[in-house]
């Protein structure tokens, strides 16, 4: 899934683009900026793909950012959006990937996309995804993949392996996780077996998903996957005080966290990791309805408030 940065100095602008790119179904949007130096302060961790760029904003423009935003993260793609067309020749002068006017309009903006996919490849090393959070489903290119699994506990053993966020768990653990109930060696036949079905299922599905087997252990390579409960995690600890530099962080983090963990699938081993994901994003919630009820923005400030009280 492509991963972009919203900057512009209008909110609703932004709120507007980052709805469009979402019903798309194609991108995740990690932060939205109405400054150009919050935008240069977090670009460094976020590592978007792609950066939605306006061009006339107070203190810093468009044009003038463009250079400072590549010296922090040359890999990213860079799309300017504004509302006048005399700026074209300069955009394109900078290389810019794409020059759109305002209003944006959907099916342009699904040409750019496609237009990213076709010219730079290289900036889309993660094309599939694992999403925990909520229904437990994969995605390749933003579009959800359905696999027939031929048994329950072959699903539930790539779930368990998403959710373990990389690292390696042993395969003696996973056979005792699974099939609690059973003897040790009858528990770590039913592992392979189903560790075989899962492989042959992928592969039937054409979904090239980087699990890897080594003495003994196996797990889900982060570095060739988008997981969200992954960058969920990554994301959490440099949440403890909210800050301006943070808040959008923040949001992003709240966003990923779309239903509970692994949502319809009852597995007595996900039960505390449920409940651990969602104090936390409780308890971040509340850090944004506070942190932006202090900082005036009492829009902001109640929708987080709405979403403490679900």
């Amino acid at each position: 899934m492509i991963t972009a940065i919203l900057i512009d100095d209008e909110y609703y602008a932004l709120e507007g683009l980052k709805r469009d790119l979402e019903d798309l179904g194609a991108v995740r949007v990690l932060g939205t900026y109405e400054r150009g130096a919050d935008a240069l302060d977090q670009l460094a961790i976020l590592q978007p793909d792609l950066i939605f760029l306006d061009i006339e904003m107070p203190e810093m423009s468009g044009l003038e950012l463009f250079d400072r935003l590549l010296e922090v993260y040359p890999q990213a793609a860079i799309v300017f959006v504004t509302a006048y067309n005399q700026y074209a020749i300069q955009a394109f002068e900078l290389n810019a990937m794409d020059y759109l006017l305002k209003p944006v309009q959907p099916e342009r903006l699904e040409k750019t996309l496609k237009r990213l996919s076709a010219k730079v490849p290289v900036l889309l090393p993660k094309q599939l995804s694992i999403h925990c959070f909520g229904q437990f489903s994969i995605q390749a290119d933003g579009e959800e993949v359905v696999v027939p699994w031929r048994t329950r506990k072959a699903e539930e053993l790539l779930a368990y392996l998403a959710c373990a966020k990389g690292q390696f768990v042993s395969k003696e653990k996973l056979a005792g996780t699974l099939w609690p109930e059973l003897s040790q060696e009858k528990s770590k036949a039913n592992f392979y077996l189903t560790f075989h079905y899962l492989r042959k299922q992928l592969t039937e599905a054409n979904l090239a998903l980087p699990i890897e087997s080594e003495r003994g252990k196996v797990r889900l390579n982060p570095e060739q996957l988008d997981l969200d409960i992954a960058l969920f995690e990554k994301m959490i600890p440099q949440l403890e005080e909210l800050s301006d530099e943070t808040a959008t962080i923040a949001e992003a983090a709240a966003a990923i966290y779309k239903a509970p963990l692994l949502d319809g699938h009852y597995y007595e081993w996900s039960v505390p990791l449920g409940w651990h994901y969602e104090l936390l994003h409780h308890e971040l919630i509340k850090k944004l309805a506070d942190y932006y009820h202090k900082q005036g923005d009492y829009h902001k400030a109640a929708y987080y408030q709405k979403e403490s009280a679900r």
